[in-house]
């Protein structure tokens, strides 16, 4: 299981965007971080924002790294804005700058031009390097990390509430564990609910049928199956995950997640605590608590082990084509379902 990240201070989107609602703007921003639909988010609102739509056509200039020629962002940057209060320059990808473009650079991110706001992006940037070392130090910066599982249904909720909505608890949660944690796919689910789904709040009926029209069998699925060790069961939705060309990984990621799961169930559920206890120990919503303690009690601690190992090989050889995707997970789910109880 990957160590749980610290995270680090420092001003939030909502921060940003307020202080620039009250007109504290500054010249220049720093996102950076692999959680690209929130960044891309904030980057659209603050363009919005700053610069009016009749004058982006003046004031807004945007770069993209690979193709960048960097005299002519200096002289953009430079250039006094044209009926409007400032100049926006984005430059996305900097990450994939050459170290060549670092000299020409500093002196503009080490002192901006005051009639002008410029905003750097990148996905995966060297902190050693001199350019985002000098980023972190002097701009608005801000890290984009993706959310924790547990963190997911929370940020689903918020999110459908962004947009003039409710979602029950339940239905986050099955959205979540049918789609995975890709807040831009997610986004993208939920535009699909808002439009077949008129009820308030959504349901989890109107997720699953949502789903099951658009995406067909899901992961989710199959992990209860393999949780209720169904063999054919699972077999079947093996064979029709990977007629829908779902991401063998994803799979596997989910079915870790899902098994680590009822390991600590099983372990949880024998000290005798109220329900909301050993679901809040478990991270998982309440309403779903007595399926995950239904299947944990279908195996015994070594089965478990077992299965933790199954899905360990079961990674290994989709890595190593040790096989076709379907063979190894349907191996992986005769491990699973005929280990001894």
């Amino acid at each position: 299981m990957a160590t749980r990240r610290p995270r680090k201070t420092g001003p939030s989107p909502a921060q940003v965007l307020d202080a620039v609602q009250k007109g504290e703007i500054s010249s220049l921003y720093y996102f950076h971080g692999e959680e690209d639909f929130q960044r891309d988010q904030l980057l659209n609102t603050l363009v919005e924002t700053l610069i009016e739509p009749t004058a982006r056509p003046f004031n807004l200039d945007i770069y993209r790294a690979e193709d960048i020629d960097i005299p002519q962002v200096i002289a953009q940057a430079l250039t006094f804005p044209m009926m409007a209060q400032r100049r926006l320059i984005v430059l996305k990808n900097a990450d994939r700058l050459p170290d060549s473009a670092t000299p020409e650079l500093l002196p503009l991110i080490e002192s901006p031009p005051e009639t002008t706001t410029i905003i750097i992006t990148a996905t995966k940037p060297d902190g050693r390097k001199k350019l985002f070392a000098e980023l972190r130090k002097r701009a608005i910066a801000i890290e984009f990390r993706p959310p924790y599982d547990n963190e997911i249904p929370a940020w689903i909720q918020t999110h459908v509430k962004t947009l003039g909505r409710q979602i029950a608890p339940d239905a986050a949660h099955l959205l979540h564990m049918s789609i995975g944690s890709n807040l831009r796919e997610l986004n993208g689910e939920i535009e699909k609910l808002f439009i077949a789904t008129p009820s308030n709040p959504i349901s989890r009926e109107d997720v699953a049928q949502v789903i099951d029209n658009t995406r067909g069998i899901t992961v989710f699925e199959l992990a209860d199956a393999l949780g209720h060790r169904q063999l054919n069961k699972a077999q079947i939705l093996i064979g029709r995950l990977c007629e829908q060309g779902e991401h063998p990984a994803g799979t596997i990621a989910l079915l870790v997640r899902h098994f680590g799961i009822l390991r600590r169930a099983r372990w949880i559920s024998g000290q005798r605590l109220p329900r909301n206890a050993i679901a809040s120990r478990l991270k998982v919503p309440a309403f779903f608590l007595n399926n995950y303690l239904d299947q944990a009690r279908l195996f015994d601690e070594r089965a478990l082990w077992n299965a933790h190992d199954a899905l360990l090989d079961a990674d290994n050889r989709l890595k190593s084509s040790g096989g076709t995707p379907h063979e190894i997970l349907a191996h992986l789910a005769y491990r699973i379902c005929r280990a001894s109880p």
